[in-house]
Protein backbone atom coordinates (compact mmCIF):
# COMPACT_ATOMS: atom_id res chain seq x y z
CA UNK A 1 0.00 0.00 0.00
CA UNK A 2 2.89 2.37 0.78
CA UNK A 3 4.39 1.67 -2.66
CA UNK A 4 1.06 2.44 -4.33
CA UNK A 5 0.85 5.72 -2.44
CA UNK A 6 4.40 6.73 -3.51
CA UNK A 7 3.70 5.89 -7.16
CA UNK A 8 0.42 7.82 -7.06
CA UNK A 9 2.14 10.82 -5.49
CA UNK A 10 4.85 10.85 -8.15
CA UNK A 11 2.34 10.49 -10.96
CA UNK A 12 0.20 13.34 -9.66
CA UNK A 13 2.80 15.85 -8.52
CA UNK A 14 5.56 15.41 -11.08
CA UNK A 15 5.83 17.25 -14.38
CA UNK A 16 8.09 16.39 -17.27
CA UNK A 17 11.06 18.64 -17.94
CA UNK A 18 12.74 18.07 -21.27
CA UNK A 19 16.42 18.74 -21.81
CA UNK A 20 18.24 19.24 -25.11
CA UNK A 21 22.01 19.44 -25.44
CA UNK A 22 23.26 22.64 -27.08
CA UNK A 23 26.52 22.72 -29.04
CA UNK A 24 28.77 25.60 -30.03
CA UNK A 25 30.73 28.56 -28.69
CA UNK A 26 31.37 32.25 -29.21
CA UNK A 27 34.94 32.00 -30.48
CA UNK A 28 34.83 29.49 -33.35
CA UNK A 29 31.22 29.18 -34.47
CA UNK A 30 29.78 32.42 -33.10
CA UNK A 31 26.52 30.67 -32.13
CA UNK A 32 24.98 27.76 -30.25
CA UNK A 33 22.79 25.16 -31.92
CA UNK A 34 20.72 22.11 -31.05
CA UNK A 35 19.19 19.19 -32.93
CA UNK A 36 15.57 18.81 -33.92
CA UNK A 37 13.98 15.85 -35.69
CA UNK A 38 11.52 16.49 -38.49
CA UNK A 39 9.09 14.37 -40.46
CA UNK A 40 8.19 10.67 -40.75
CA UNK A 41 10.60 8.97 -40.58
CA UNK A 42 12.32 11.64 -38.42
CA UNK A 43 15.34 13.35 -39.97
CA UNK A 44 17.84 15.49 -38.04
CA UNK A 45 18.26 19.19 -38.66
CA UNK A 46 20.66 21.38 -36.64
CA UNK A 47 19.29 24.82 -35.75
CA UNK A 48 20.72 27.92 -34.05
CA UNK A 49 19.00 28.66 -30.72
CA UNK A 50 17.54 32.14 -31.21
CA UNK A 51 15.35 34.00 -28.72
CA UNK A 52 15.29 37.07 -30.98
CA UNK A 53 13.07 35.57 -33.70
CA UNK A 54 10.05 33.28 -33.93
CA UNK A 55 10.49 31.20 -37.08
CA UNK A 56 12.10 27.76 -37.27
CA UNK A 57 13.56 27.28 -40.75
CA UNK A 58 16.18 25.25 -42.63
CA UNK A 59 17.01 24.37 -46.27
CA UNK A 60 14.77 21.95 -48.14
CA UNK A 61 15.47 19.69 -51.09
CA UNK A 62 15.72 21.63 -54.32
CA UNK A 63 17.25 24.82 -52.89
CA UNK A 64 19.57 26.29 -55.51
CA UNK A 65 20.83 29.13 -53.35
CA UNK A 66 21.69 27.46 -50.03
CA UNK A 67 25.05 26.65 -48.49
CA UNK A 68 26.67 23.38 -47.44
CA UNK A 69 25.65 22.51 -43.88
CA UNK A 70 25.89 19.63 -41.41
CA UNK A 71 22.94 17.65 -42.73
CA UNK A 72 21.27 16.97 -46.04
CA UNK A 73 18.55 19.37 -47.10
CA UNK A 74 15.20 18.27 -45.70
CA UNK A 75 13.05 16.45 -48.26
CA UNK A 76 9.55 17.20 -47.08
CA UNK A 77 8.03 15.25 -49.97
CA UNK A 78 9.65 12.08 -48.57
CA UNK A 79 7.89 12.57 -45.21
CA UNK A 80 4.54 10.81 -44.88
CA UNK A 81 3.27 13.45 -42.44
CA UNK A 82 4.21 16.71 -44.19
CA UNK A 83 2.01 19.22 -45.98
CA UNK A 84 2.56 22.55 -47.66
CA UNK A 85 0.94 25.55 -45.95
CA UNK A 86 -1.48 27.28 -48.31
CA UNK A 87 -2.09 30.99 -48.68
CA UNK A 88 -5.64 30.87 -47.27
CA UNK A 89 -4.81 29.73 -43.71
CA UNK A 90 -4.81 33.17 -42.10
CA UNK A 91 -1.02 33.51 -42.13
CA UNK A 92 0.55 36.69 -43.49
CA UNK A 93 2.49 35.27 -46.45
CA UNK A 94 5.28 37.33 -48.00
CA UNK A 95 4.54 35.73 -51.37
CA UNK A 96 1.96 33.33 -52.75
CA UNK A 97 2.94 31.12 -55.68
CA UNK A 98 0.89 28.07 -56.65
CA UNK A 99 -1.01 28.63 -53.38
CA UNK A 100 2.19 28.01 -51.37
CA UNK A 101 2.64 30.45 -48.46
CA UNK A 102 6.02 32.13 -48.79
CA UNK A 103 8.13 33.84 -46.12
CA UNK A 104 11.08 36.19 -46.10
CA UNK A 105 13.07 37.15 -43.02
CA UNK A 106 16.06 39.42 -42.51
CA UNK A 107 18.37 39.62 -39.49
CA UNK A 108 20.29 42.47 -37.90
CA UNK A 109 23.75 41.41 -39.11
CA UNK A 110 22.59 41.41 -42.75
CA UNK A 111 21.69 37.76 -43.36
CA UNK A 112 18.34 36.82 -44.88
CA UNK A 113 16.18 33.79 -45.60
CA UNK A 114 13.46 33.16 -48.15
CA UNK A 115 11.27 30.14 -48.81
CA UNK A 116 7.85 28.65 -48.18
CA UNK A 117 6.06 27.21 -45.15
CA UNK A 118 5.54 23.51 -44.43
CA UNK A 119 3.87 21.70 -41.54
CA UNK A 120 5.19 18.40 -40.21
CA UNK A 121 6.05 16.56 -37.01
CA UNK A 122 8.93 18.17 -35.09
CA UNK A 123 10.67 17.20 -31.84
CA UNK A 124 13.55 18.76 -29.89
CA UNK A 125 16.56 16.70 -28.82
CA UNK A 126 17.27 13.04 -29.37
CA UNK A 127 13.77 11.70 -28.82
CA UNK A 128 10.54 11.72 -30.77
CA UNK A 129 8.43 11.20 -27.63
CA UNK A 130 7.23 14.80 -27.82
CA UNK A 131 6.71 15.24 -31.55
CA UNK A 132 4.14 17.90 -32.40
CA UNK A 133 2.79 19.24 -35.66
CA UNK A 134 4.66 22.47 -36.27
CA UNK A 135 4.82 25.02 -39.10
CA UNK A 136 8.38 25.80 -40.19
CA UNK A 137 10.17 27.39 -43.11
CA UNK A 138 11.77 25.55 -46.05
CA UNK A 139 14.58 27.74 -47.42
CA UNK A 140 15.03 28.15 -51.12
CA UNK A 141 17.42 31.07 -50.65
CA UNK A 142 20.05 31.94 -48.01
CA UNK A 143 22.43 34.91 -47.89
CA UNK A 144 25.59 35.87 -45.99
CA UNK A 145 26.13 34.04 -42.69
CA UNK A 146 23.18 31.69 -43.20
CA UNK A 147 24.82 30.46 -46.37
CA UNK A 148 28.24 29.86 -44.79
CA UNK A 149 27.30 28.61 -41.31
CA UNK A 150 27.70 24.94 -40.38
CA UNK A 151 24.31 24.62 -38.67
CA UNK A 152 21.46 23.85 -41.07
CA UNK A 153 19.06 26.59 -39.97
CA UNK A 154 17.57 28.50 -37.09
CA UNK A 155 15.03 27.82 -34.32
CA UNK A 156 13.19 30.96 -33.28
CA UNK A 157 11.99 30.84 -29.67
CA UNK A 158 10.35 34.27 -29.58
CA UNK A 159 6.67 35.12 -29.34
CA UNK A 160 4.35 34.03 -32.16
CA UNK A 161 3.81 36.45 -35.02
CA UNK A 162 1.35 36.22 -37.90
CA UNK A 163 0.06 32.89 -36.54
CA UNK A 164 3.49 31.29 -37.01
CA UNK A 165 4.33 29.94 -33.56
CA UNK A 166 7.56 28.77 -31.99
CA UNK A 167 8.09 25.17 -30.96
CA UNK A 168 7.65 26.29 -27.32
CA UNK A 169 4.18 27.66 -28.14
CA UNK A 170 3.14 24.40 -29.76
CA UNK A 171 4.54 22.13 -27.04
CA UNK A 172 2.62 24.09 -24.41
CA UNK A 173 -0.61 24.26 -26.39
CA UNK A 174 -0.48 20.50 -27.03
CA UNK A 175 0.19 19.87 -23.30
CA UNK A 176 3.54 18.20 -23.98
CA UNK A 177 4.86 20.59 -21.31
CA UNK A 178 2.77 21.90 -18.43
CA UNK A 179 4.62 25.19 -18.01
CA UNK A 180 5.11 27.92 -20.63
CA UNK A 181 8.75 28.26 -19.66
CA UNK A 182 12.17 27.37 -21.04
CA UNK A 183 15.77 27.90 -20.00
CA UNK A 184 18.99 28.37 -21.97
CA UNK A 185 22.38 27.65 -20.40
CA UNK A 186 25.42 28.41 -22.60
CA UNK A 187 28.81 27.25 -21.36
CA UNK A 188 32.22 28.32 -22.58
CA UNK A 189 31.66 25.46 -24.97
CA UNK A 190 28.31 23.72 -25.48
CA UNK A 191 25.46 23.84 -22.94
CA UNK A 192 21.85 22.77 -22.66
CA UNK A 193 18.24 23.85 -22.94
CA UNK A 194 15.42 22.98 -20.55
CA UNK A 195 11.86 23.02 -21.86
CA UNK A 196 8.89 23.18 -19.51
CA UNK A 197 10.79 24.48 -16.47
CA UNK A 198 14.33 24.40 -15.13
CA UNK A 199 16.51 22.19 -12.95
CA UNK A 200 17.87 24.04 -9.91
CA UNK A 201 20.29 21.20 -9.10
CA UNK A 202 22.42 22.51 -11.98
CA UNK A 203 22.59 26.06 -10.56
CA UNK A 204 25.50 27.38 -8.51
CA UNK A 205 23.25 29.92 -6.79
CA UNK A 206 19.45 30.33 -6.57
CA UNK A 207 17.54 31.71 -9.51
CA UNK A 208 16.58 35.40 -9.26
CA UNK A 209 13.80 37.01 -11.28
CA UNK A 210 13.17 40.30 -13.08
CA UNK A 211 10.15 41.52 -15.04
CA UNK A 212 9.69 41.17 -18.79
CA UNK A 213 8.16 44.14 -20.62
CA UNK A 214 7.36 43.23 -24.21
CA UNK A 215 5.45 40.63 -26.20
CA UNK A 216 7.66 41.05 -29.26
CA UNK A 217 11.07 40.47 -27.69
CA UNK A 218 12.29 39.18 -24.34
CA UNK A 219 12.73 42.69 -23.05
CA UNK A 220 14.11 43.74 -19.64
CA UNK A 221 14.77 47.07 -17.94
CA UNK A 222 18.47 47.80 -17.33
CA UNK A 223 19.20 50.79 -15.11
CA UNK A 224 22.99 50.84 -14.58
CA UNK A 225 26.30 49.01 -15.08
CA UNK A 226 28.91 48.42 -12.38
CA UNK A 227 32.62 47.62 -12.72
CA UNK A 228 33.82 45.64 -9.69
CA UNK A 229 30.79 46.95 -7.76
CA UNK A 230 31.48 50.58 -8.73
CA UNK A 231 28.56 52.27 -10.50
CA UNK A 232 29.13 53.92 -13.87
CA UNK A 233 26.54 56.52 -12.89
CA UNK A 234 24.09 55.54 -15.61
CA UNK A 235 20.35 55.98 -15.28
CA UNK A 236 17.38 54.23 -16.83
CA UNK A 237 16.90 56.91 -19.51
CA UNK A 238 20.45 56.27 -20.78
CA UNK A 239 19.31 52.84 -21.96
CA UNK A 240 17.31 53.78 -25.05
CA UNK A 241 13.71 52.61 -25.37
CA UNK A 242 13.99 51.14 -28.85
CA UNK A 243 12.80 47.74 -27.56
CA UNK A 244 10.01 49.08 -25.32
CA UNK A 245 12.23 48.90 -22.24
CA UNK A 246 15.53 49.52 -24.03
CA UNK A 247 17.21 46.12 -23.59
CA UNK A 248 16.52 42.63 -24.92
CA UNK A 249 17.94 39.14 -24.39
CA UNK A 250 18.87 37.62 -27.76
CA UNK A 251 20.66 34.26 -27.80
CA UNK A 252 20.98 34.35 -31.60
CA UNK A 253 23.16 37.49 -31.57
CA UNK A 254 26.78 36.50 -30.98
CA UNK A 255 27.98 39.53 -29.03
CA UNK A 256 26.52 42.25 -26.82
CA UNK A 257 25.55 45.59 -28.35
CA UNK A 258 24.93 48.76 -26.35
CA UNK A 259 23.47 52.16 -27.22
CA UNK A 260 25.96 55.00 -27.64
CA UNK A 261 25.59 56.57 -24.18
CA UNK A 262 25.97 53.26 -22.34
CA UNK A 263 28.69 51.98 -24.67
CA UNK A 264 30.86 55.11 -24.38
CA UNK A 265 30.56 55.20 -20.59
CA UNK A 266 31.44 51.51 -20.26
CA UNK A 267 34.50 51.74 -22.48
CA UNK A 268 35.78 54.92 -20.81
CA UNK A 269 35.55 53.35 -17.35
CA UNK A 270 36.87 49.96 -18.52
CA UNK A 271 40.00 51.46 -20.09
CA UNK A 272 40.50 53.68 -17.04
CA UNK A 273 40.36 50.58 -14.82
CA UNK A 274 42.85 48.77 -17.05
CA UNK A 275 45.38 51.55 -16.62
CA UNK A 276 45.65 50.63 -12.94
CA UNK A 277 48.67 48.68 -11.72
CA UNK A 278 48.30 44.90 -12.12
CA UNK A 279 44.92 45.36 -13.82
CA UNK A 280 44.13 43.84 -17.22
CA UNK A 281 47.42 41.97 -17.48
CA UNK A 282 48.90 41.43 -20.93
CA UNK A 283 50.17 43.73 -23.65
CA UNK A 284 47.60 45.69 -25.60
CA UNK A 285 47.46 44.64 -29.25
CA UNK A 286 45.47 45.60 -32.34
CA UNK A 287 43.24 42.91 -33.79
CA UNK A 288 41.48 43.20 -37.19
CA UNK A 289 37.74 43.99 -36.95
CA UNK A 290 38.17 45.31 -33.39
CA UNK A 291 37.60 49.02 -32.72
CA UNK A 292 39.42 48.88 -29.39
CA UNK A 293 42.71 47.23 -28.53
CA UNK A 294 42.74 43.72 -27.10
CA UNK A 295 44.94 42.07 -24.45
CA UNK A 296 47.54 39.43 -25.27
CA UNK A 297 47.75 36.49 -22.90
CA UNK A 298 51.27 35.15 -22.28
CA UNK A 299 51.18 31.69 -20.69
CA UNK A 300 54.86 31.96 -19.73
CA UNK A 301 54.06 34.91 -17.45
CA UNK A 302 50.79 33.81 -15.79
CA UNK A 303 48.02 31.27 -15.78
CA UNK A 304 44.81 31.90 -17.70
CA UNK A 305 42.96 32.13 -14.35
CA UNK A 306 45.34 34.88 -13.18
CA UNK A 307 44.83 36.68 -16.47
CA UNK A 308 41.02 36.59 -16.07
CA UNK A 309 41.21 37.75 -12.45
CA UNK A 310 43.04 40.92 -13.48
CA UNK A 311 39.93 42.15 -15.33
CA UNK A 312 36.87 43.66 -13.64
CA UNK A 313 33.50 41.99 -13.17
CA UNK A 314 30.89 43.79 -15.28
CA UNK A 315 27.53 43.79 -13.51
CA UNK A 316 24.32 44.78 -15.26
CA UNK A 317 21.77 46.27 -12.90
CA UNK A 318 18.40 45.02 -14.10
CA UNK A 319 15.75 46.70 -11.96
CA UNK A 320 17.14 45.93 -8.47
CA UNK A 321 19.04 42.78 -9.48
CA UNK A 322 22.76 42.72 -10.26
CA UNK A 323 23.67 40.15 -12.90
CA UNK A 324 27.43 39.55 -12.92
CA UNK A 325 29.25 39.08 -16.22
CA UNK A 326 32.68 37.69 -15.35
CA UNK A 327 35.84 38.08 -17.49
CA UNK A 328 35.94 34.37 -18.36
CA UNK A 329 32.74 34.88 -20.35
CA UNK A 330 32.91 38.44 -21.71
CA UNK A 331 36.48 38.12 -22.98
CA UNK A 332 36.94 36.14 -26.17
CA UNK A 333 39.64 35.50 -28.74
CA UNK A 334 39.17 35.33 -32.51
CA UNK A 335 40.36 31.94 -33.92
CA UNK A 336 43.09 33.62 -35.99
CA UNK A 337 44.33 35.53 -32.90
CA UNK A 338 43.87 32.80 -30.31
CA UNK A 339 45.77 34.48 -27.46
CA UNK A 340 44.53 38.03 -27.92
CA UNK A 341 41.45 38.56 -25.77
CA UNK A 342 38.92 41.22 -26.69
CA UNK A 343 35.85 42.58 -24.93
CA UNK A 344 32.82 41.29 -26.81
CA UNK A 345 30.81 44.53 -26.55
CA UNK A 346 30.04 46.80 -29.51
CA UNK A 347 28.15 49.98 -30.30
CA UNK A 348 24.53 49.79 -31.42
CA UNK A 349 22.70 52.91 -32.62
CA UNK A 350 19.26 51.56 -31.77
CA UNK A 351 18.75 49.57 -28.55
CA UNK A 352 20.72 47.35 -26.20
CA UNK A 353 21.08 43.67 -27.07
CA UNK A 354 22.48 41.26 -24.50
CA UNK A 355 23.65 38.52 -26.85
CA UNK A 356 24.83 34.96 -26.57
CA UNK A 357 28.17 35.90 -25.00
CA UNK A 358 26.34 37.68 -22.16
CA UNK A 359 24.27 34.55 -21.52
CA UNK A 360 27.34 32.32 -21.04
CA UNK A 361 27.86 30.85 -17.59
CA UNK A 362 24.27 31.27 -16.45
CA UNK A 363 20.92 29.58 -16.83
CA UNK A 364 18.60 32.20 -18.33
CA UNK A 365 15.03 31.07 -17.65
CA UNK A 366 12.17 32.69 -19.57
CA UNK A 367 8.76 32.35 -17.95
CA UNK A 368 6.42 33.46 -20.70
CA UNK A 369 3.26 33.04 -18.62
CA UNK A 370 4.36 35.15 -15.66
CA UNK A 371 6.38 37.59 -17.84
CA UNK A 372 9.56 37.02 -15.85
CA UNK A 373 13.17 36.25 -16.72
CA UNK A 374 15.39 34.45 -14.20
CA UNK A 375 19.18 34.34 -13.94
CA UNK A 376 21.21 31.71 -12.08
CA UNK A 377 25.00 31.20 -12.35
CA UNK A 378 25.75 27.72 -13.69
CA UNK A 379 28.58 25.73 -15.26
CA UNK A 380 26.13 24.85 -18.05
CA UNK A 381 27.87 21.51 -18.46
CA UNK A 382 25.66 19.14 -20.49
CA UNK A 383 27.52 16.16 -19.00
CA UNK A 384 25.79 16.92 -15.70
CA UNK A 385 22.32 16.59 -17.18
CA UNK A 386 20.06 13.89 -15.75
CA UNK A 387 18.08 11.60 -18.02
CA UNK A 388 16.43 13.37 -20.94
CA UNK A 389 13.12 13.39 -19.09
CA UNK A 390 13.21 14.38 -15.43
CA UNK A 391 10.79 15.89 -12.95
CA UNK A 392 10.66 19.64 -12.63
CA UNK A 393 12.73 20.99 -9.78
CA UNK A 394 11.13 24.27 -8.79
CA UNK A 395 12.26 26.45 -5.92
CA UNK A 396 10.22 29.55 -5.13
CA UNK A 397 7.91 29.97 -8.10
CA UNK A 398 5.32 27.32 -7.20
CA UNK A 399 2.75 30.15 -7.03
CA UNK A 400 3.25 30.59 -10.76
CA UNK A 401 2.30 26.98 -11.32
CA UNK A 402 -0.83 27.35 -9.23
CA UNK A 403 -2.07 30.29 -11.27
CA UNK A 404 -1.53 28.71 -14.67
CA UNK A 405 -4.58 27.22 -16.40
CA UNK A 406 -2.68 24.01 -17.16
CA UNK A 407 -3.60 20.34 -16.86
CA UNK A 408 -1.58 20.11 -13.64
CA UNK A 409 -4.52 21.68 -11.78
CA UNK A 410 -6.87 18.94 -13.03
CA UNK A 411 -4.42 16.22 -12.07
CA UNK A 412 -3.97 17.81 -8.67
CA UNK A 413 -7.73 17.58 -7.99
CA UNK A 414 -7.90 13.98 -9.25
CA UNK A 415 -4.86 13.06 -7.17
CA UNK A 416 -6.31 14.68 -4.05
CA UNK A 417 -9.56 12.71 -4.44
CA UNK A 418 -7.69 9.43 -4.95
CA UNK A 419 -5.50 10.21 -1.98
CA UNK A 420 -8.55 10.76 0.23
CA UNK A 421 -10.00 7.43 -0.96
CA UNK A 422 -6.77 5.63 -0.12
CA UNK A 423 -6.59 7.22 3.32
CA UNK A 424 -10.23 6.30 3.95
CA UNK A 425 -9.53 2.67 3.03
CA UNK A 426 -6.48 2.57 5.29
CA UNK A 427 -8.44 4.13 8.17
CA UNK A 428 -11.36 1.73 7.66
CA UNK A 429 -9.03 -1.28 7.71
CA UNK A 430 -7.31 -0.02 10.81
CA UNK A 431 -10.62 0.57 12.63
CA UNK A 432 -11.94 -2.81 11.52
CA UNK A 433 -8.83 -4.51 12.81
CA UNK A 434 -9.13 -2.68 16.14
CA UNK A 435 -12.79 -3.67 16.45
CA UNK A 436 -11.98 -7.33 15.81
CA UNK A 437 -9.23 -7.28 18.43
CA UNK A 438 -11.63 -5.70 20.94
CA UNK A 439 -14.27 -8.33 20.22
CA UNK A 440 -11.73 -11.13 20.75
CA UNK A 441 -10.65 -9.60 24.07
CA UNK A 442 -14.28 -9.32 25.26
CA UNK A 443 -15.02 -12.91 24.24
CA UNK A 444 -11.91 -14.07 26.11
CA UNK A 445 -12.98 -12.17 29.26
CA UNK A 446 -16.51 -13.59 29.07
CA UNK A 447 -15.13 -17.12 28.64
CA UNK A 448 -12.78 -16.77 31.63
CA UNK A 449 -15.58 -15.31 33.75
CA UNK A 450 -17.99 -18.08 32.87
CA UNK A 451 -20.52 -15.60 31.50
Amino acid sequence: MTLIFICLFQAVFSEELMHAIVYGNTEELGYYYTSIYVGSPPVRQTVIVDTGSHLTAFPCEGCQSCGTHMDNYFDYKASSTSREVSCDEGISCSTCQNNKCGYAQSYAEGSSLRGFLVEDLVSIGNTSDHSVRHIFGCHNRETNLFRTQKADGIMGLGYARSKVRSIIDVLYEKHEINTDMFGICFGKKDGYMSIGGYNSSLHNYPLEWVNMYDNNFYSIKATDILLNEQSLGLKESDFSHHYTSGTIIDSGTTFTYLGSVVYDRLWTEFEDYCRGQKNCLGDQVSVPRETHRCYKFDSSQMSLEEFYRSFPVISFKIEDLLVDWVPEYYLFAWPDHARSYCLGVYRNYRGNVLGGNFMRGMDVVIDRYANKIGFAPSDCDPRLLPAEKTTTNYTHEIHIEETQPALSVVWFVIGAVLLLVLLSILLYKKLSKGTNILREEVSEIESNSGI
